[in-house]
């Protein structure tokens, strides 16, 4: 078969995006979340509140929103009435935005007089910053229950206090990934809201702004609810599974091998969680997929059999791709490396096919024919020159383009400032962040870890769960494919080396086997000179797809040969499934006791 898409591989798609869409979108996040707060205009502001009777309060939840202030952060001095004074009961700390907060210290009393402090840091300018929020809405419990009939007996100077208290169905029992921002969402869905309020983006400016733009688009239609600021992330996470079908039925031509490389990515580990969680990893690797699925169909055709001005749609549309990818993340710039090697590399291979064609017609037709072959031979090289042409325009012109487009939705922060004085400031402030990113973290993990999947990343753990359960959310990768797949890799390498001394080709050619290879190393490779100190496994994401072409090309070879069975293929992906099971709550987030989550830990350092 070939490499088109046919009806069957159209409904394969279907099914199995919409089957993915079932799994992701359950238990992904609340479709509601207070709207509504109460901002104080000055430190040390304060109210009471009034429970018109004497209860027992064993925990307060705390939801933060934006505010209109730099910091956005505050700190919330409780004090308890106990019949005659009002005496130190709690603090609770407000370090992220659209997330609960709370305290569980326990008091009996028959009022709280609230004041508003400075966050509570070690950095005494912090007293100067921190310490105008906004409070989105508060509830206090007595057992399980939430307290209702409370009354405000003191109001502060600053309107709206009531504001705090209209939305109490919304207060949830604990924290949650269904009601909180977590990991890194305390930045992407901030920005994504301040974007589309038209807000000086001051928090997160350090990566393009395209990703949050599409994480704002969610947000327009959904609200500002951690359902909708995952949703576009999620979306896109279940395009890449019928993306990757594309570029695998069109590198194999056979519709079982792009059904398996899809299914690897349907049900990989890494693709899981990061596409639900809402940063800007899943539109980043889904432009670099796409660009690359491009490129592929220019490097696994030949130009003087479609002619010059068709054969440059794939490279138009791959530096759109590259454009888009850049403007969400600059990990889609590494593959321009690997463009410009595959691009090159198609050119010389098409250059020898072409005279071992025109060798083999001389043969054939002799004379009149040589006199035909050179003027084919001088268009050939005019096709080049063009080409070369075109792919300036294609890769260096239209990507900036859609790079400094991407910042109009911004380009409010300064007024009188240029659009591309925006950029260009923006682009040198993002260097410097990342080259001066050297801070410790728990979880970091340097480049040479990650395709032995040796530290994940921990991004959730519940709270306030009952005893001996937990919850927690993990980036890891699927064992089998990260494994098996970085074995594909040295094998073949080894192939790909074996090929150029041998005439027997062990795997085909190395045209093909070159291609999945080079777009891994130009994903993977520049990591090692990154100026960013700290670096993470999710890092490795982009790197995916091409380990799961290499796995299926290790699989077709071993069945190729006889070495085993479609069967054992198949029961391969049942054992992948299985593993996706097995793992799910720990990618997911959902509650399950805590001594399956420690059953999980594979590795020493696979700890959560």
């Amino acid at each position: 078969m070939g490499g088109k898409i046919n009806k069957t591989d159209i409904k394969i798609m279907l099914i199995m995006t919409a089957i993915y869409l079932v799994i992701s979108l359950f238990y992904l996040g609340d479709l509601k979340a207070p709207q509504t707060g109460w901002e104080p205009e000055y430190l040390n502001e304060e109210f009471i509140v009034d429970f018109g009777r004497e209860v027992n309060i064993n925990k307060i939840m705390l939801y933060g929103g934006l505010g209109h202030v730099w910091g956005c952060f505050g700190s919330l001095e409780i004090e308890a009435h106990n019949g005659r004074e009002f005496m130190p009961y709690t603090f609770i700390d407000m370090k992220s935005v659209f997330k609960w907060h709370y305290s569980t210290d326990t008091v009996k009393t028959d009022k709280l007089r609230i004041t508003t402090r400075y966050l509570r840091t070690e950095n005494e300018n912090d007293k100067n910053r921190f310490y105008k929020a906004e409070y989105r809405e508060m509830g206090f419990f007595s057992g399980n229950d939430l307290i209702s009939d409370i009354k405000i007996e003191q109001e502060p100077s600053s309107d709206g206090i009531m504001l705090l208290f209209d939305e109490q169905h919304l207060v949830p029992d604990r924290p949650s990934i269904l009601n909180s921002t977590y990991f890194d969402e305390v930045y992407f869905p901030r920005t994504a809201f301040e974007q589309l309020e038209k807000r000086d983006i001051l928090y997160e400016n350090t990566h393009p702004p395209l990703g949050k733009t599409i994480i704002a688009f969610g947000i327009s239609i959904f609200g500002m609810n951690p359902f909708g600021w995952r949703i576009m992330g999620t979306l896109f996470g279940a395009a890449l599974i019928p993306l990757m079908y594309l570029i695998a039925k069109r590198f194999f031509k056979d519709t079982f091998w792009a059904f398996f490389c899809a299914y690897l990515m349907m049900f990989d580990f890494m693709h899981f969680t990061q596409t639900r969680l809402a940063t800007i990893d899943s539109y980043t690797v889904f432009f670099v997929m796409l660009m690359f699925y491009f490129m592929l169909d220019y490097y696994d055709s030949r130009s003087y059999d479609t002619g010059l001005f068709k054969s440059l749609l794939p490279l138009l549309f791959c530096g759109i791709s590259l454009g888009l990818g850049a403007a969400t993340k600059w990990i889609a710039l590494y593959g321009a490396f690997g463009l410009a090697v595959l691009f090159f590399m198609s050119r010389g291979y098409e250059y020898s096919e072409y005279n071992n064609h025109l060798n083999t017609a001389l043969k054939v037709h002799g004379g009149n024919f040589k006199q035909k072959s050179k003027k084919l031979g001088g268009w050939l090289g005019k096709h080049f020159y063009l080409t070369c042409f075109f792919c300036i325009i294609f890769f260096i012109i239209i990507p900036v383009v859609i790079y400094t487009l991407s910042f109009i939705p911004i380009n409010y922060n300064e007024e009188g400032k240029s659009l591309f004085k925006t950029v260009i400031d923006s682009v040198k402030s993002m260097y410097e962040y990342h080259k001066g990113v050297d801070a410790v973290h728990p979880y970091s993990s340097p480049w040479y870890e990650w395709p032995l999947d040796i530290r994940p990343i921990f991004y959730y753990q519940g709270q306030l769960l009952p005893e001996f359960w937990g919850a927690s959310v993990a980036c890891l990768g699927h064992p089998l494919l990260f494994w098996l797949g970085l074995v594909s890799l040295f094998v073949i390498l080894f192939f790909i080396i074996a090929n150029l001394f041998k005439k027997r080709k062990y795997i085909g050619d190395n045209k093909l086997l070159l291609f999945p290879v080079i777009g891994y190393f130009s994903q993977y490779l520049l990591w090692v000179i990154a100026p960013r100190k700290i670096t993470f496994i999710y890092h490795y994401f982009s790197c995916v797809p091409f380990l799961i072409l290499m796995l299926g090309i290790m699989f077709r070879y071993l069945e190729e040969r006889g070495i085993f069975s479609r069967t054992v293929t198949k029961v391969f992906l049942v054992l992948f499934l299985i593993l996706f099971v097995i793992y799910y709550p720990l990618l997911s987030g959902i509650e399950v006791p805590r001594f399956y989550l420690n059953g999980l830990q594979l590795l020493p350092r696979w700890e959560w």
